[in-house]
């Protein structure tokens, strides 16, 4: 009955299990699930850091790369030979040493051929090898390459016992384990891999400045990293650009990671009519120059960025162009910057300098990683030399042979002739000179005959010696050409074989001395830096150098103007001409007719603008980022400007220049009555998503915020037509996170509308007079009123307030607040864009309980929606001083 019929047979048994057990029980070894996992994903782990993901610290190459290398070499594809297909080099690298896929062969080939992907491209492609771009090479079957010069100095010496060999997986023929290389590799070119648990990231670097750091801890074993410091600059990519920070990379070299910061290389060219353009030279390591400029559209159709009009790759065989061209009057500085911070215009290298050391992977200081390679050239020199002199001691031998067959010339002739085969000849000669006493010149040559009269020999010198040729030797007189009988031919012996004993002691002496064994590394290396040294392509900027986007902006006063949709622009002061008294003004900003001016804010282009939000979170601009854009223009939405969250609209823009200002804080109120004091120090680093100012209840809103010296008086207004007014200091000082303390006692639906903050002592104008500071307060049905702030009782912070405004079903609900004076015009809008311009001198003043007077006429359901102060910029009328801006 068959196997497979038997249903009794055990699983994974034969039928016959040993010891007469028939349940094959005996072949079952129990282990521990745990231990075996470990032990397996270890090997898995190991296998593919040595084998796969990490280069060796000797040659800076992966298995993969270093098959490539031999294959190519192995193959006769030297630099100068003609092109190969790459299919014959993917086809003889899966045959023979690397049993994977041909994409993973392919691809490790292409970029060992791309000049963008490695500083010194190690083969020499024919055909498209893909681009910058991120374009794919064409497949195998069309590319040709060679091995490039520099990558015939990997292989040097490979074939003179240099390295171990090792079988290929089939065993069918050898592997080097590492290539001889005569190049630091591994820095030069850099190296990236993951592996299983860790990763290696090597930037490349200059060979010239690595080959005088080696050089260096040649000549001075005990050097360290001070001494290479002061040849290697940093890295240096193949693509160019900015590496800024030097005190980064020594500390990156010193430990073995680190992080650099790369940017492109740029200029600003002036087009015609006053427009810029921002021209992109050389892009940072590894960044995709399709996707970069894909990235720069994507921004500026986001509207993330708004000056720029066009993007082009003017790119070609001369080098790399990207133009970036600008709108009028855009600020170039400000646009590169922008670039630099949403694009890979800017990006960072994170140093991981891993390679794999005495089998074991391993993070190296440079000093250390150059250290192992010399090591590894002291070891290729040696076993170098001694392959040398082997060879040239075996040739000596060869060479004393022919000296002696042709001092014993007739002999030997007559020997050869009277034998009757090859063999017989051999055995013949062998006999011959076995044991045979002969004169010769001196010890040195024992084994030459030389007559002394010939050579001019003093006969003192002549010794004898007994002949023993070996049948090497013997072998080799038989072989000797005829021609090799001539005078000409015995000078040339005697020549070559002085030559290889000069040779000899050569080798002998380099073997004994380390020092002159390093000086053949150094010599070599001097050669190779003069063959393929160059100059750097990455310029390295001290942290000093690096240019904040302030130091590009001029410090000026600037009229910063808000409108009441959100609108933000900048004007330079010198715009705004002066008048005479009773001029017409002239247009500050371009609105819509529903719109209006709501701010005017006049501040340095340095200075910080903090923009509160409904939800308690706070932004800050620099006034700089605000844009230009003429006096007439409408300037640029603040949704735009800031990174605002769905449902935040911002209530209040307080300009500030120096936020770490002692003594002056943020004043907040909500609209539930909560009120809260904070140092203005505490909003030193906002951050782009914006932090929160104040702690919001999610029934609660931020209704305004004001700066203050933490001594002033503040009033809030509510909805209900109640006020309440108390000193500043009532609120102590809290943190950013705090939500408050209750200011004002609200009533049943009732909620604050207002916040003003008034000096404890008013100010006195040219004539001794106290200026006015009065409270215009305006109703839901288009009513208002004006009143001194000193009718309103100082009170402690948290009473219910006094009368602010009687409101009854004529004049409604108050619906805000402003702190006006004499000078101060109105703007009032409804629900249903109705609006109206009021000069505040028309508004007659009022007591605190007194409905008002008819501001604006309103339709039966209409309502007003905001009342706003008009700035002076855009008052009909200048001030008493004849200026426009204050």
């Amino acid at each position: 009955m068959a196997d497979d019929q038997n249903p009794e047979l055990p699983l994974g048994g034969n039928g016959s299990s040993g010891a007469g057990d028939p349940t094959g029980a005996a072949s079952i070894v129990p282990i521990n699930i745990e231990e075996e996992m470990r032990k397996s994903y270890l090997d898995y782990s190991m296998s593919v850091i040595i084998g796969r993901a990490l280069p060796d610290v000797r040659d800076g190459l992966k298995p993969v790369h270093r098959r490539i290398m031999v294959a190519m070499d192995r193959e006769g594809m030297q630099y100068n030979k003609r092109y190969s297909k790459c299919a014959g080099v993917v086809g003889e690298c899966l045959k023979k040493y690397h049993p994977h896929g041909d994409s993973a062969v392919y691809d490790a080939l292409v970029r060992m051929a791309q000049p963008w992907a490695l500083r010194y491209t190690l083969v020499d492609g024919q055909g498209n090898f893909g681009s910058v771009d991120g374009d794919p090479p064409a497949a195998y079957r069309y590319t040709e390459c060679r091995m490039m010069k520099i990558g015939s100095e990997m292989m040097a010496d490979i074939d003179m016992e240099t390295v171990d060999m090792v079988a290929n997986f089939d065993e069918s023929t050898t592997e080097p384990v590492v290539l001889p290389t005569r190049i630091p590799n591994l820095i030069v070119n850099g190296s990236n891999g993951i592996a299983v648990g860790m990763a290696t990231n090597i930037p490349p670097h200059n060979l010239t400045e690595i080959v005088n750091a080696t050089i260096e801890l040649v000549n001075n074993p005990q050097a360290g990293l001070l001494e290479v410091l002061r040849h290697v600059q940093g890295p240096d990519f193949p693509t160019g650009g900015f590496i800024y920070g030097r005190s980064g990379i020594a500390n990156a070299y010193k430990t073995g990671r680190g992080r650099f910061l790369m940017r492109a290389k740029c200029a600003i060219e002036n087009m015609n009519q006053g427009r810029q353009a921002i021209i992109v030279s050389e892009i940072p390591y590894q960044v995709n120059k399709s996707k970069l400029i894909e990235r720069i559209a994507d921004l500026v159709n986001e509207k993330v960025i708004d000056d720029i009009s066009d993007v082009r790759d003017e790119s070609d065989r001369d080098g790399m162009r990207i133009m970036i061209e600008l709108k009028r009057g855009a600020e170039a500085q400000i646009v590169l910057n922008q670039l630099y911070k949403h694009t890979q215009m800017q990006d960072s290298f994170s140093m991981i300098f891993l390679a794999v050391v005495n089998g074991q992977p391993k993070e190296l200081p440079l000093d250390q990683a150059i250290h192992h390679f010399i090591d590894h050239r002291i070891d290729v020199v040696r076993r170098r030399t001694a392959f040398l002199l082997r060879k040239a001691r075996e040739r000596e031998h060869i060479l004393l042979g022919y000296q002696i067959a042709l001092d014993h010339l007739d002999n030997v002739i007559k020997i050869i002739r009277g034998s009757s085969s090859r063999a017989d000849a051999r055995e013949n000669l062998f006999q011959f000179f076995s044991g045979r006493t002969i004169t010769v010149r001196d010890q040195a040559l024992t084994g030459v005959t030389l007559d002394p009269a010939k050579y001019n020999i003093d006969p003192a010198t002549i010794i004898t010696a007994t002949l023993t040729l070996s049948y090497r030797q013997i072998d080799a007189i038989l072989e000797l050409q005829l021609y090799r009988l001539t005078q000409l031919s015995i000078d040339e012996l005697l020549k070559e074989l002085a030559q290889v004993r000069e040779n000899i002691a050569e080798y002998e002496s380099i073997l004994a001395s380390e020092k002159k064994l390093r000086a053949v590394i150094v010599k070599e290396l001097e050669a190779v830096r003069k063959e393929y040294g160059d100059d750097r392509r990455t310029q390295i900027l001290d942290e000093a150098a690096e240019l904040q986007l302030e130091d590009l902006i001029a410090d000026e006063q600037v009229a910063v103007t808000v409108s009441h949709s959100s609108y933000l622009k900048r004007t330079p002061i010198s715009t705004y001409r002066q008048q005479r008294r009773g001029g017409t003004g002239r247009i500050g900003m371009k609105t819509r007719e529903e719109d209006f001016v709501s701010q005017l804010i006049i501040d340095s282009t340095h200075a910080y603008l903090l923009c509160f939000t409904n939800t308690g979170r706070v932004y800050w601009l620099k006034v700089y980022e605000i844009p230009d854009v003429g006096a007439a223009g409408k300037g640029k939405s603040m949704a735009s400007l800031l990174n605002l969250q769905p449902g935040e609209t911002v209530r209040n823009i307080l300009p500030v220049r120096n936020l770490e200002e002692e003594g002056k804080f943020i004043f907040f109120a909500t609209r539930n009555g909560t009120v809260k004091k904070t140092p203005l120090k505490d909003f030193c680093n906002v951050m782009a998503r914006g932090i929160i100012a104040i702690g919001i209840d999610d029934e609660d809103e931020l209704i305004g915020a004001r700066l203050t010296d933490g001594n002033q008086v503040v009033f809030l207004a509510t909805h209900e037509g109640m006020a309440i007014r108390f000193d500043e200091n009532d609120v102590r000082s809290m943190g950013r996170p705090a939500r408050g303390v209750r200011g004002i006692d609200l009533g049943k639906k009732d909620y604050v509308v207002g916040i003003a903050v008034t000096p404890k002592e008013r100010k006195v104008d040219g004539e001794g007079a106290s200026c006015a500071c009065l409270i215009l307060s305006v109703t839901e049905q288009g009513f208002g009123k004006r009143t001194d702030v000193d009718e309103y009782r100082l009170q402690t912070r948290g009473g219910k307030g006094v009368i602010n405004l009687k409101t009854t079903s004529r004049n409604g609900k108050v619906s805000s607040i402003q702190l006006v004076d004499e000078t101060s015009e109105l703007m009032v809008i409804s629900q249903y864009g109705k609006i109206i311009r009021i000069d505040t001198k028309t508004i007659r003043a009022a007591g605190r309980s007194t409905q008002g007077v008819k501001l604006l006429n309103l339709e039966e359901e209409d309502k007003v929606a905001a009342a706003m102060v008009i700035p002076p910029e855009e008052a009909k009328t200048e001030p008493e001083n004849g200026t426009l801006l204050q």
